[in-house]
């Protein structure tokens, strides 16, 4: 039975910015996963797997991916089934833990994080153009520029516009990782070969797996609240989280791993254009980098009308001029991927594990409806919980820096809201 109650929308929020996504809007399984696959499906995962292979063998690559994925998906089904039963977004979800004008300023924190992605995305598909057709540094910074600029056009359509993007996109990116793994091994020569691959600069382990986790932890505990608040069940919405994950993101870290050792190159523009698949990859490209990215601009200007209560299409053209700005800082370069991928896997986990604790713990797997909902303004306890815990994963020398950091914040959470705190959310009657 859905918590949230079903309430008139206002025509301004059609997409249910505010409010709860009521019954009548809500979307088929396919429709889900069709939008959260597509946004799964994306050029910047196949870039975090060459990241991975620089550092890892390719027996170690596909561990680090199982892993990481194992824990992306446990979370994203626990995000889901929230979301799913209340049709909130993530920045009203919280509302509950860190009370209406602390959620403000934690939903300012998925914006940042996701412009940073959109930026990363832009510049990316923007390098890739002005390499293919040979125009040199300025005309790379005009494309990069028009790329983050045309990409925030989209985002204006809300859901239609992904939905869309998605049933062009999911074809494409499939085709383009098939091609590029059937080259690769043909520059291999054979599986021994790929799997005879040892890394110019080894890195551990662990952190392979949290490199993993970084590409996604942000979506899988944030974003993928605002897609399957429409899911018209619970079980709809865990089977369409979980088809993304599983079958997207393993596929296309493993396709971007395999190119880089081929090619003995981790810039995915160059594998690309070096198998020869210049307008392929163009057309490909352009449909699998726009599906993501509009996805990500419209998390983002949900977050930032939960905050400044501003219009959604006020906050868009905010943040497509600042992210096209951004663009000209180049930073698609494998360095600044990798350190990003790294601070993402760290500091996110953590807010996970408090909107998790409050919900199934807190609150026990039940939230009141926003409607009837009286919040408390501020409440320190999640702020405490996530910095304490973000701080400790860097002093922590044993085991997986994503799943400590998670931990840690679930547990600082429930322990000092039952010692000293009082539940965020009190029943108006």
């Amino acid at each position: 039975m859905k918590e949230s109650k079903e309430t008139k929308t206002p025509r301004q929020d059609s997409e249910f910015s505010l409010t709860a996504v009521p019954e009548s809007e809500r979307k088929s399984y396919i429709s889900l996963t069709i939008i959260w696959t597509g946004f799964v499906f994306v050029i910047v995962s196949m870039m975090a797997g060459g990241t991975l292979a620089v550092g890892l063998s390719f027996k170690e690559v596909i561990y680090a991916t199982l892993i990481g994925n194992v824990f992306l998906c446990l979370i994203a089904v626990a995000v889901s089934v929230i979301a799913s039963k209340t049709g909130l977004t993530f920045a009203l979800l919280t509302r509950y833990s860190f009370g209406v004008m602390g959620s403000k300023l934690a939903s300012i924190f998925v914006p940042i994080v996701n412009i940073g992605w959109y930026t990363i995305q832009a510049a990316t598909y923007g390098h890739f153009v002005a390499t293919a057709l040979g125009l040199g540094e300025v005309g790379e910074a005009i494309c990069m520029v028009l790329s983050a600029i045309a990409m925030g056009v989209f985002a204006f359509y809300g859901v239609k516009a992904i939905t869309i993007l998605g049933y062009v996109a999911i074809p494409a990116i499939i085709f383009l990782s098939i091609a590029t793994t059937i080259r690769s091994m043909g520059v291999l020569g054979s599986w021994e070969a790929l799997m005879a691959y040892r890394p110019s600069a080894p890195i551990t382990l662990a952190a392979g797996v949290t490199t993993v986790i970084g590409a996604w932890i942000l979506s899988t505990a944030t974003c993928i609240a605002d897609i399957m608040r429409y899911a018209r069940s619970t079980k709809e919405a865990v089977a369409s989280a979980l088809t993304g994950l599983l079958f997207g993101n393993i596929l296309m870290i493993v396709c971007g791993a395999i190119a880089t050792i081929a090619m003995n190159d981790y810039d995915l523009t160059n594998v690309l254009l070096g198998f020869g698949l210049v307008i392929p990859a163009l057309i490909l490209m352009t449909t699998n980098i726009f599906t993501t990215n509009v996805a990500n601009l419209y998390s983002t200007s949900l977050n930032l009308a939960n905050s400044f209560k501003a219009g959604r299409n006020k906050t868009l053209i905010v943040v497509i001029a600042i992210s096209a700005a951004a663009t000209l800082l180049k930073p698609y370069q494998v360095d600044f991927f990798y350190s990003f991928l790294n601070v993402l896997g760290n500091i996110v986990p953590p807010l996970a594990g408090i909107i998790l604790a409050d919900y199934f713990i807190i609150h026990r797997g039940s939230y009141g409806s926003l409607e009837s909902a009286a919040f408390a303004r501020w409440n320190a306890i999640p702020w405490i919980s996530w910095i304490v815990s973000a701080v400790l994963v860097y002093v922590i020398p044993w085991g997986l820096p994503s799943l400590n950091s998670l931990v840690l914040g679930a547990l600082f959470y429930v322990v000092l809201m039952l010692a000293f705190g009082k539940k965020t959310l009190k029943e108006a009657n």
